[in-house]
């Protein structure tokens, strides 16, 4: 009885310490994500970025699925210090073009 809530105890530690974020600061500088796919500029701004999405139509669109839009542009430009700044992301669905 005893070995299984210590062996129960390890795994919880065990299964637990991989979610601790390795970093837990977004990026210092803006990368280049004008021109990805949205997933993939969520995942270079991580998760404790401000970011605004904006329709590239001008229809007011929102994004329910993210992996079906894509950046047409991006407010700070790439280089620009993140730090306490809100990062704008204009998008348009991955079927339409960026005009």
């Amino acid at each position: 009885m005893v070995k299984r809530i210590v062996t129960a105890s390890v795994l919880t530690v065990c299964c637990l310490v991989p979610a601790v974020p390795a970093q837990a600061d977004g990026p210092r500088t803006m990368p280049q994500v004008a021109g990805q796919g949205l997933v993939s500029a969520y995942a270079a701004l991580r998760y404790d970025t401000s970011v605004r999405l904006k329709d590239g139509r001008g229809a007011g669109r929102h994004v329910l699925w993210p992996a079906g839009w894509k950046v047409c542009a991006q407010d700070p430009a790439a280089g620009t210090d993140l730090r306490g700044r809100r990062v704008t992301l204009t998008v348009v669905k991955r079927t339409e073009s960026c005009r």
